[in-house]
């Protein structure tokens, strides 16, 4: 899809205030603007540079639209993409604001995590500009708590927001948003047929050449001892600008010329150009008028009151009623002047309506003339006028030598041709007579039709159409020139409104809540939360309702029983239990909390954390290589002082079995020394590392409690804490030693006796 924007020396006024008319603070934090350079981004080089300077017309400019985080505006640039407008605008954010992604995800387990719950949000999001603004939230260090707090009471309001939205407004502001994206700015220049614009003045030839005006109509500059007629023949539209007022008299001759002095602008000749710009927006424009109304009937509060005040609801109101007026085409409506109407539909029809109404004349007169009972046979007068029309015969000689029976026949016929030809060009009474003299009194067969006067009439009607569309272009365009700022204004305000509205939609949809941050709290407790993967499952209908769980790993407000504050905790459990999708849940929450946004739990009690990690476990066991890089991955992560939360899914396949739990244990000694690190690892040699360990573990379950009257599986997905889960080969083996009969009972019931010897010890 094409996407340009060009910013012209008339444009950028009005652009630079479109882009003052931002809200900073509450989508990605108040930063000020440091960089002095293009060069100073990273990701622009000198090639990349120069196409910016270019495309915006300064590099002050173009700084301002980065700074500004107008994603929507760099991507428009010719050469430059979606996702490459995404990194510079990201790189340059990153860069002022003194905070990056990767500060605090420093994972690649992490990141994906957080890049997939982002994307959840991105779907819910109509526009590109929302979608691609969204990747500049990420999770924030405890620097920026103030940011995070200030991002959390906005979306918070955008969440009571999206709450009190009925479906059919849900499903009209979709339809609507899908419909906005930025505006193009770069007006297609188009052939404006039968107009023409001359000068006598140098100056002003140079301005229309400079302005692109030829590219819409011929501009012409008269030379000294031109005339001004000779130039405007032929057209339907003759504009002559004239600074001093000194005009040749010829012109005075024409009533088809508009006279323009020295106060003359580019309006006054080409309204086009500005029509046409909201021609080429025509859906966007339309759309945001319609979601304007919709303002006044959504839920407010205060941070929706920050939409509604930049928006002019009584000018956007007029806007919308002007583009009744207009086409997608910039061309005017249909039935929004009965004289307009008219004179179009006359000129178009001009050469189709004189086309019958010949024919219907001569076969009339033909036909009238053969019926004729004058003593001359019918036929023989017919002859006798096709032999003399062929022969160059007087007309008017005939007229004496025909009978006065025939002579009438051709007189009210033509009058009626003449009547007919009125009617289908839908004249008045008082442009009746236009058409006398288009059709030759004298006799002939076929009639004579006057090429002079044919010409003549559809001149009259071609300038007369012209004229009528011109002024009424003319008076759309100023009021709407007038306009264009609240329109960019409005464009803009609804581009960041979707993103309002797309967490606030995401955030009731997956049930989420504004979490309670506080450097007080050294780590994680939630209560009710679920995962967002499995909820995106189940809106689509791939399994039944999610069920919520409870957990807490160091000190907040939330101390479960059997908990004591401590920071570092082994999950044990049931293999398919909810091990990983529980410490999963974790991460989901402790990032998409530090990035401001709700999370998906009824309460949730955490830090700013400095650090985030999260390691999936491997397939199968990892090569000696491989074990030495993740060692030195885990001494990075223990020896850094920073308050950080780590989560480690089933890492005991880093190595031997034999060997897993001593290296695990080493880990634990050193993490759980620490009260910043918050850490819980899932694995299924819970006892084996309390076994070579001194350091006070709590060790938790997901326990399977057993079977069904199916002989299917119970799990308990809320952890319980202090508690070592009871293991599913046991329940397995149970289940298996009940279905299977003699001699296979007796193995299983065996397998099941040494099985549990083993958890009693």
């Amino acid at each position: 899809m094409e996407r340009t924007l060009f910013i012209g020396e008339s444009e950028s006024q009005d652009f630079k205030e479109s882009l003052n008319h931002r809200r900073s603070s509450q989508y990605s934090g108040d930063y000020e603007l440091t960089l002095e350079s293009l060069s100073d981004v990273p990701g622009i080089g000198n090639k990349v540079k120069e196409t910016l300077i270019e495309h915006f017309g300064s590099e002050a400019l173009a700084l301002k639209v980065i700074h500004d985080s107008r994603v929507d505006l760099i991507a428009a640039v010719p050469g430059i993409g979606s996702r490459q407008a995404v990194n510079l605008v990201k790189g340059a954010f990153e860069k002022e604001f003194g905070a990056s992604s990767n500060m605090l995800l420093r994972s690649q387990d992490i990141r994906k995590i957080y890049e997939s719950s982002l994307d959840i949000i991105r779907g819910y999001a109509n526009t590109t500009y929302a979608k691609d603004k969204l990747f500049l939230y990420y999770p924030l260090p405890p620097e920026k708590i103030s940011v995070i707090l200030e991002r959390q009471k906005y979306f918070a309001d955008a969440l009571e927001m999206a709450r009190g939205l009925s479906s059919d407004q849900r499903e009209k502001l979709k339809t609507l948003l899908s419909q906005v994206r930025g505006l193009y700015r770069r007006v297609q220049p188009r052939r404006l047929e039968g107009r023409v614009v001359i000068t006598n003045d140098d100056k002003v030839f140079d301005t229309l050449i400079k302005e692109g005006v030829d590219r819409w109509c011929p501009v012409y500059v008269l030379s000294e001892g031109e005339s001004g007629a000779d130039y405007a023949q032929g057209y339907d539209l003759v504009l002559y600008i004239s600074p001093l007022g000194i005009y040749d008299e010829s012109i005075d001759m024409l009533d088809n010329v508009e006279i323009l002095g020295k106060d003359w602008c580019l309006e006054d000749i080409l309204p086009e150009k500005t029509v046409s710009f909201y021609a080429r927006n025509y859906r966007v424009i339309d759309a945001a008028c319609q979601i304007v109304e919709i303002f006044n009937q959504i839920p407010s509060n205060e941070s929706v009151s920050t939409f509604t005040s930049g928006l002019d609801f009584d000018q956007l109101t007029k806007v919308g009623e002007i583009l009744k007026n207009l086409d997608e085409n910039g061309d005017l409506a249909q039935r929004i002047d009965a004289d307009l109407d008219r004179y179009r539909n006359a000129v178009k029809s001009f050469p189709t309506a004189l086309a019958e109404t010949e024919a219907w004349l001569n076969e009339e007169i033909t036909t009238r003339i053969s019926k004729s009972q004058v003593t001359l046979g019918g036929q023989q007068i017919i002859s006798i006028l096709q032999s003399a029309d062929m022969e160059g015969a007087d007309g008017n000689a005939l007229r004496s030598m025909l009978p006065a029976e025939i002579v009438e026949t051709f007189t009210t016929t033509i009058q009626e041709a003449e009547d007919k030809l009125v009617q289908m060009l839908s004249l008045t009474v008082r442009e009746a007579d236009w058409v006398t003299g288009i059709i030759s009194e004298e006799i002939s067969l076929p009639v004579k039709m006057e090429t002079m006067q044919i010409n003549n009439l559809e001149d009259r009607l071609r300038r007369i159409f012209a004229d009528k569309q011109f002024r009424l272009i003319k008076k759309f365009a100023n009021d709407l020139d007038q306009l264009k700022g609240v329109v960019m204004q409005a464009v803009q305000t609804i581009l960041e409104f979707d993103l309002f509205l797309a967490v606030g939609l995401f955030s009731v949809d997956y049930s989420l809540h504004t979490p309670d941050i506080s450097g007080e709290y050294a780590g994680v407790g939630v209560q009710s939360a679920t995962n967002l993967f499995l909820t995106e499952s189940y809106l689509k209908g791939k399994h039944s309702v999610v069920e919520p769980i409870d957990y807490a790993i160091g000190k907040t407000p939330f101390q479960p029983a059997g908990t004591n504050g401590e920071n570092c905790a082994i999950l044990s459990g049931a293999n398919s239990g909810g091990k990983t999708t529980t410490i999963q849940t974790l991460a989901q929450i402790v990032t998409l909390a530090q990035s401001g946004f709700p999370v998906p739990a009824e309460k949730a009690f955490l830090p700013v954390f400095e650090e985030l990690y999260f390691f999936y476990k491997s397939r199968g066991m990892v090569s000696a290589g491989a074990f030495e890089t993740t060692l030195k991955q885990f001494a990075d992560i223990v020896v850094s002082s920073k308050a950080k939360l780590a989560l480690f899914d089933e890492v005991e396949a880093i190595t031997e079995p034999g060997s897993a739990a001593n290296v695990i244990a080493g880990l634990i000694e050193i993490l759980q020394s620490d009260p910043k690190t918050s850490t819980v690892i899932c694995s299924h040699l819970a006892r084996e590392i309390k076994d070579v360990t001194d350091a006070p573990i709590r060790v938790d379950g997901i326990e399977a409690k057993g079977l069904d009257e199916n002989l299917d599986l119970i799990v308990d997905r809320t952890p319980k804490f202090g508690v070592l889960a009871r293991s599913t080969p046991e329940l397995i083996v149970e289940r298996l030693s009940k279905l299977a009969k003699s001699p296979k009972k007796e193995v299983y019931g065996k397998i099941l006796d040494n099985l549990s010897k083993v958890r009693t010890r």
